[in-house]
């Protein structure tokens, strides 16, 4: 796969194949500047100094890398298919060997990071379970019921980059908007800070349990099985 940018991206980052290797590697410290903490006016306006450019250009000249990088990261590209899109971009093979290795360098934490961030299905937290046993009812004084309470678990994360807004408890009018910032430092917090718990009673009686059990083990078994694992190496 290859990364096509827009012509607009293309004119933001032409004014990298005009400068050295060291300007080309300050723009990468930057880029992994802004990705962790977002916008820096006053870097940038330094920047924008030394090269005789607006701090406008250089804010779009950031995105546009950060683009190129966290695109090659969420498609998980080779290191051939990145330098083919680095070439298709206008980059000579010495600036795609310094973009490559801040890829390959970074490629592991962004693809974590940008996991978090796309997480809307919710994982398992914990389980509590309770046994409970009913031995009469109106219609019958002796009787053995055996039956399971499950206690499930679940955390949901929480839709990030967007604004949610909440009610205070005391009083429903007042609102307040709070903003999930989707940048990488708040990504690699989300597992434990950005996620709602959610409970879910279940009861079931034996033969349920033993269903489930049965289907949950054979769900385990075909989990380990080599197809499963060639679907999990393509994603």
């Amino acid at each position: 796969m290859i990364i096509f940018l827009s012509e607009l991206q293309k004119e933001h980052l032409d004014v990298l194949h005009k400068q050295s290797l060291q300007v080309l590697v300050d723009f990468c410290k930057l880029t992994i500047d802004y990705l962790n903490n977002g916008i820096n006016s006053e870097k940038y306006t330094i920047a924008a100094e030394k090269l005789g450019i607006s701090v406008a250009y250089i804010q779009n000249l950031i995105q546009a890398l950060a683009y190129l990088i966290l695109e090659g990261c969420k498609h998980n590209l080779s290191e051939t298919d990145f330098k083919s899109s680095l070439a298709l971009a206008g980059f000579s093979n010495e600036h795609q060997q310094v973009l490559l290795k801040l890829y390959i360098t970074k490629k592991d934490e962004l693809s974590s990071a940008l996991n978090i961030l796309q997480q809307k299905d919710p994982s398992y937290q914990d389980l509590t379970w309770r046994f409970e046993i009913q031995m009469a009812s109106r219609r019958c004084n002796n009787m053995i019921k055996p039956m399971i309470t499950l206690n499930l678990v679940v955390t949901i994360p929480k839709n990030f980059g967007q604004t949610i807004d909440y009610k205070y408890k005391d009083d429903v009018k007042n609102l307040t908007s709070v903003h999930i910032n989707s940048s990488i430092q708040n990504a690699k917090t989300a597992s434990q800070c950005q996620r709602m718990i959610n409970h879910f009673l279940l009861q079931c009686d034996l033969p349920n349990l033993i269903h489930l059990t049965n289907k949950l083990e054979q769900a385990l078994k075909e989990s380990k099985s080599q197809h499963v694992r060639k679907v999990q190496r393509a994603l």
